[in-house]
């Protein structure tokens, strides 16, 4: 590196190989100059290196299973079953030749709904149940839907975190074999979550 202006970074770029402790001090030292790193801290930096990237790697699979857990499913039946359910009410309540809930306003709602489909009152009550399940299993569905393509998008992202990461550590592999190791399994199962 003596007698040129080029960082370690541009020297491994143009072919020249600089070992990786003599690129990793030029980037800590002002005006990128070179100085002698003993073994000692050379494990240090490795550890360093290594400790740093298992951390981006746990908060990138952290922040994907906080941002996409299950509670969204769970409100959107809660609102289409009480969507349902409001609606049956009130067709309950004013189908009947008696409008109302009291018991003759109920028991003529339930009546007319059988009717519908030519039971009695207690197909009306399969009648008046439909909406419900109907509207809980639609909502359910339709923020499920909602919920995978977010959960594609964050996952691809997570995915692309993780392969910086992973071609960070790639530059210098012989130091980081086992991390790149679990960062390719990582990365499998993310890639098949991402596709399933």
């Amino acid at each position: 590196m003596a007698g040129t202006s080029e960082s370690p970074g541009e020297q491994v770029q143009k072919g020249g190989r600089v070992s990786f402790f003599d690129e990793y001090a030029a980037e800590k030292m002002p005006g990128g100059e070179k100085i002698d790193v003993p073994d000692a801290m050379k494990l240090t930096i490795i550890e360093s290196i290594k400790s740093k990237s298992s951390q981006e790697l746990q908060e990138v699979l952290q922040e994907l299973e906080k941002s996409h857990s299950g509670v969204t499913r769970g409100v959107a039946t809660a609102v289409g079953a009480g969507t349902g359910a409001a609606t049956s009410l009130a067709a309950l309540s004013s189908l009947g030749t008696v409008s109302g809930l009291s018991a003759a306003g109920v028991t003529t709602g339930l009546v007319a709904a059988g009717e519908l489909i030519g039971g009695g009152m207690l197909v009306g009550v399969g009648v008046l149940a439909a909406p419900v399940a109907a509207l809980g299993v639609l909502g359910y569905g339709l923020a499920r839907k909602r919920q995978n393509r977010g959960r594609a998008v964050a996952v691809g992202l997570a995915v692309k975190k993780i392969r910086d990461i992973r071609s960070q550590l790639m530059q210098y592999k012989e130091h980081f074999g086992a991390e790149l190791a679990h960062i390719k399994t990582v990365l499998e199962k993310l890639t098949s979550l991402k596709t399933a």
